[in-house]
């Protein structure tokens, strides 16, 4: 939901949300008459009423939505989406503004308090614990946060709509944007009814599913219009607290990174290839260059400086001497700058870069034996470039002309180099059995590698990595197999020729056993590639094992000897949302906590660096919440200072569409990695009473959630009927398939499909389900037993994070609205009974979350975010009544194809954006 903001500063946000609303009725009236405002305020009329527990006006809601016309619902879904589009942009202006006055107040007055949750904050806080410089230097050596982008078929936003966003933000950011002419000054309020008017006007449905190189376009978006000139701020704010705090402690340069899985994540995606790998990896070097092209044009115009008025360093002029520095056309513009050898240099380095950008096709990828002359340029190149220019002027009278542009784009060079992000390649494992298998059949080496015991795989596997690599042919494989190597080979040359920097991790997902990371180092091996190997530990039998795979894995010999190539660092991901769909919301909550200590102390143990990868999600159920807290919820895994986490679907259009928010977001996270990695170098004291509660409501939780979920055999139909979650695989949001396979159990679904159609449902079930049972029954064995979880609420931060994300998960899901949904549901006996046990598991953990935390209403000590929620339901509601009555209608019609069928999934869509927006979630 909405950021919570202080009472005192509402007055002009609601003032803001009314003037965006009228304009909004206004605008509907033009364009669609006065009978569809009308009607629209009606809807929301009855379901403001509905909300006081008029139950007339509910039954009158209702019934004023099964009367609408396939026409009359989309215009009136239309309405209600575009509201709450304005409205969480007048949210977000409204932040903006006050995180800017509060930062100018820390600026203005010397020694002022650090924000909240600041980088600054966390240096204080050091400080205050008498922290040492020495410590502080030696977390700031090896600190390491990177982002990860992933798209996922939760962001429902289309590239045209981000635009439209930023644009109408601009305007309410800076009301002289308003302004027409510049010139005379004429100010023209009708420039933001334009902005609304193209909103009303505008598709938020695809006309074809998106192709990967879309999503890839999509998520450079964002490095594109906010990310290249924001995060070097970051550095700037470092250094300036280090100045604060740590004065002798020098900033790193490169702590803050990016990577992406656009392109490159392979699982259960077939339309990810080795040419789309490839192509993606252009697209973003592409980027770079261009950003780079365009900064080192107006640096040269700045660095006009004359070595007859200043001279250059004797290392600069041999530079500008050297044939392969200087493009051969720019001799001639020594005649026309025959005394600016810094604009020179600059002109010379950019026509290398446009150079580079016309060369790099990619075909230069997929085809290792192409010639490549002359080689391309790096990072390397551009970075050396850079710093001897800094020297000379530094050296000389141009001393201030080192800083300001010539600091920034050294600074971005560092952080973003020639690839922006790293890209990952995530692959199931099953794919690399399957590949495994064929390889070794076409090297006469086993007839069916699956049919062995883990045992036996592993003596092959061993045998293949101890033998000199074998030429593999290059087209005698299925496409499956072909994909596995094809895309390892693309890595391969992408590093021979970019360098290290443009290629992330090779992720596994589930991961069960050891053979399932040698066979990744055998087809390493076999390619003759060396890749940072991220085991992915994701269902709650897979976060037990993985402290024994990961000895298992430390032991072997060929792995050991990859590790010591990776400088002996070790990368292990952990999945939030397959995790939660396989055991429920508070047992994997409590296994990634355990996972996260015994993980840390095998690799402690093997004196080995580790990077835990967060494979977090934006809903509760995956991961989401605030990131400080989560991060300092369970910092063991920080012992080493390095983090990584997935910043997925909706999440990218909600942080890092603005410079302001993106800041923001990420000095929170900085500030959580700082803190916890300090605290992640002491033993963690958690009393062994707390740990055995968390063990036994953890089962008692599984035992709730397995004997519905798992043992139901009707529950996976009553989920299908229930929700629209067959609605949603047919509409075109993202590239991968939502079902991995034909579903007969909850382990055939995709995590994040099965939490977007609860969310949309407002059952919001992944999020809670089992919480309360365990809760209620552990409390009921004693008043000792319900003292202790009010002492756990009070004093241990992951325990108290746990109950108050489900606080916040309970009060957006709404068992009022989920009964409309669960009529869907044609067996009324099976509808009747598990609807039953859903709602009252719902009502038993609310009512025990409120005991344990000492509350009359959920998110009682969070007024401004509860009455947000609150606020916000009346407009959530109409769109519900209408998508269920849509997918009622599409159900029923025996015609799916036909264009009656497709006006109705148009609606559909329409309300999935509408709940999204409301909501602020998709899942």
């Amino acid at each position: 939901m909405a950021t919570p903001i202080p009472e005192s500063t509402t007055d002009m946000l609601s003032a803001e949300i009314r003037r965006l609303g009228r304009m909004l009725g206004d605008i509907i009236v033009k364009l669609e008459g006065k009978a569809i405002l009308d009607l629209e305020e009606n809807l929301r009329l009855l379901a403001k009423s509905s909300r006081t527990g008029d139950t007339q006006a509910e039954c009158d809601l209702q019934i004023a939505v099964q009367k609408l016309t396939v026409s009359e619902a989309s215009r009136m879904a239309m309405a209600f989406t575009v509201y709450f589009e304005l409205v969480n942009l007048a949210e977000e202006t409204h932040r903006v503004r006050l995180l800017r006055k509060r930062r100018r107040a820390q600026y203005a007055v010397p020694n002022s308090p650090p924000m909240k949750e600041s980088i600054g904050a966390a240096l204080r806080e050091l400080k205050a614990r008498n922290v040492p410089a020495e410590t502080v230097q030696r977390l700031l050596d090896k600190l390491s946060i990177e982002l990860v982008f992933t798209a996922h078929p939760t962001e429902a936003k289309r590239r045209t709509m981000l635009s439209k966003f930023q644009r109408l933000a601009q305007r309410l950011h800076n009301p002289e944007a308003l302004i027409e002419d510049e010139v005379t000054g004429i100010a023209n309020p009708r420039a933001m009814e334009r902005e609304i008017t193209s909103l009303w006007l505008t598709d938020r449905s695809r006309f074809a599913r998106p192709e990967v190189t879309d999503e890839v376009r999509t998520g450079l978006w964002y490095f594109d219009t906010t990310l290249w000139q924001t995060v070097p701020l970051l550095q700037d704010e470092l250094e300036r607290a280090l100045a604060d705090t740590y004065p002798t402690v020098k900033a790193p340069t490169r702590w803050i990174t990016f990577g992406s899985w656009m392109g490159g994540d392979r699982d259960g995606n077939p339309n990810v290839t080795p040419t789309v790998t490839a192509e993606t990896l252009m697209l973003h070097r592409r980027l770079a260059l261009e950003k780079m092209q365009l900064s080192l044009l107006e640096l040269g115009r700045l660095l006009s400086v004359s070595s007859r008025l200043d001279p250059i360093s004797p290392e600069l002029s041999k530079w500008l001497q050297s044939d392969e520095n200087i493009a051969p056309h720019l001799r001639a513009i020594r005649d026309r700058y025959p005394h600016e050898p810094y604009r020179l240099l600059l002109v010379g380095l950019r026509d290398r870069l446009l150079a580079a950008q016309k060369a790099d096709t990619p075909q230069l990828l997929l085809n290792a034996t192409m010639d490549v002359s002359p080689p391309p340029i790096q990072t390397r190149d551009v970075a050396k470039l850079l710093d001897l220019i800094s020297e000379s002027l530094s050296s000389h009278r141009g001393a201030l002309l080192a800083e300001g542009e010539l600091q920034r784009l050294r600074q971005q060079v560092t952080l973003f180099g020639l690839g922006v992000a790293r890209l990952d390649v995530r692959q199931h494992s099953g794919r690399h059995e399957s590949a495994m298998k064929e390889i070794l059949q076409t090297l006469n080496l086993s007839p069916d590698y699956m049919a062995l015991s883990e045992e036996a795989r592993l003596a092959l596997l061993l045998k293949v990595l101890a033998s000199p690599a074998p030429s593999l042919p290059e087209a005698s494989f299925t496409p499956e197999t072909g994909d596995v190597v094809g895309s390892l080979r693309v890595l391969k040359r992408a590093i021979e020729l970019y360098g290290e920097e443009v290629v992330g991790a090779y992720v596994i997902s589930m991961t069960h056993d050891l053979s399932d990371i040698l066979e990744v180092l055998a087809l390493q091996h076999l390619v003759g590639v060396s890749l940072d190997i991220a085991p992915l530990f994701e269902t709650l039998g897979d976060l037990e094992a993985a402290p024994v795979i990961l000895e298992q894995m430390f032991a072997c010999e060929p792995y050991r000897q990859h590790l010591k190539v990776r400088q002996d660092h070790q990368m292990i991901m952990l999945g939030y949302s397959d995790s939660n769909k396989d055991c429920g919301y508070l047992t994997a909550n409590w296994a990634l906590f355990l996972a996260q200590e015994t993980i840390s102390e095998v690799c402690k143990k093997r004196g080995l660096g580790l990077t835990l990868f967060h494979g977090r999600g934006g809903s509760i159920a995956r991961g989401g919440g605030p990131a400080a807290k989560a991060i300092l919820a369970q910092p063991c895994g920080l012992y080493d200072a390095k983090i990584r986490v997935t910043e997925q679907g909706e999440v990218l259009s909600t942080r890092y569409h603005d410079p302001d928010l993106a800041f923001r977001i990420i000095e929170q996270m900085a500030y959580g990695v700082l803190l916890g990695a300090e605290a992640a170098q002491r033993e963690a004291q958690v009393p062994e009473a707390w740990r055995t509660a968390m063990t036994e409501m953890s089962k008692l939780a599984y035992k709730a959630y397995e004997t519905l979920v798992h043992r139901d055999p009707e529950f996976i139909e009553f989920w299908r009927t229930a929700t629209p979650i067959e609605e949603i695989s047919g509409l075109k949001l993202g590239s991968r398939p939502t079902f991995r396979r034909a579903t007969k159990s909850v382990d055939d679904l995709r995590a994040i499909p099965w939490v977007f159609s609860w969310m949309q449902s407002r059952f919001v079930f992944p999020g809670w389900y089992g919480l309360g049972s365990a809760l209620e029954q552990y409390s009921a064995q004693g008043p000792e037993q319900a003292a202790l979880l009010r002492t756990m609420y009070r004093e241990w931060m992951f325990f108290k994070a746990t109950i108050d994300n489900a606080q916040l998960t309970l009060l957006k899901a709404d068992m009022r609205i989920a009964f409309h949904y669960a009529l869907l549901v044609p067996d009324e006996a099976v509808r009747v009974r598990i609807f039953d046990n859903i709602a009252e598991e719902f009502s038993r953990t609310e009512h025990a979350i409120l005991t344990i935390t000492g509350q009359k209403a959920l998110l009682e000590r969070e007024p401004v975010l509860a009455k947000s929620v609150q606020l916000r339901n009346p407009y959530i509601d109409p769109l519900n009544y209408i998508q269920v009555e849509m997918i009622r209608r599409l159900r029923d019609l025996e015609n799916k194809t036909s264009e009656e069928a497709e006006a109705i999934r148009a609606v559909i869509e329409l309300t999935i954006n509408g709940v999204s927006g409301g909501l602020k979630n998709t899942g």
